[in-house]
């Protein structure tokens, strides 16, 4: 009998690695999966808080979207143009196309919104006849032009420089204003035939 017990006491403590190390070894991987369970869990509740908490940036609003629009020969239109010294007085049409600046001078460009304080951009045909912007090459420094926005008051505006410039050149659209007012007039130089060059008109308002 004592040989038995020895016997079999000696079969389990053989056996013993053979036994234990699997017992080990899976209870780390279920330790292991509990971990990265609790990892996962706590990052994915980390995420879902921070994705409630981050709020996107709001969509900016478009500064014109408060213009009363009035029609005028079936286009939109944001204000009117009036510069007395060539006679001018003209509707500012709110886009252009190929057809609107058949008819009035067209918005181009704001960096704040037509009319209000930054630069606004207005461009309008030169065809050497009188007609919409034509008379603009007569313009000097000193000279006023008045920019109405639909439904507000008039405002006034003096000349400080006049250019020729390339027609691809932007690098004035942008410029500084110090919170004041200011507008860019853009219309073809009167050899339109032999360049591609455009007359800018710069002012400020008073």
């Amino acid at each position: 009998m004592n040989r038995f017990f020895k016997n079999v006491k000696g079969a389990v403590v053989a056996l013993m690695p053979i036994i234990v190390l699997p017992v080990v070894y899976f209870a780390y991987l279920g330790i292991t999966a509990i971990e990265d369970t609790y990892k996962n869990s706590t990052n994915s509740i980390s995420m879902e808080y921070e994705n409630k908490t981050v709020t996107p940036p709001e969509k900016k609003k478009n500064p014109n979207d408060d213009i009363p629009i009035i029609k005028y020969k079936g286009f939109d239109t944001f204000g009117e143009i009036r510069i007395p010294s060539i006679n001018l007085n003209m509707k500012v049409i709110s886009n252009i196309t190929s057809d609107a600046i058949e008819v009035a001078s067209s918005y181009l460009y704001s960096t704040n919104g037509f009319n209000r304080p930054g630069n606004t951009v207005i461009i309008g045909h030169n065809y050497r006849n009188g007609k919409l912007f034509s008379n603009v090459t007569k313009l000097k420094v000193g000279d006023k032009i008045y920019l109405k926005t639909n439904g507000q008051k008039e405002i006034e505006y003096t000349i400080y420089k006049t250019f020729v410039t390339s027609s691809s050149d932007a690098s004035f659209y942008n410029r500084q204003t110090n919170g004041k007012r200011e507008i860019s007039l853009s219309t073809c130089t009167d050899d339109a035939d032999v360049t591609d060059n455009r007359l800018i008109i710069l002012a400020k308002e008073n």
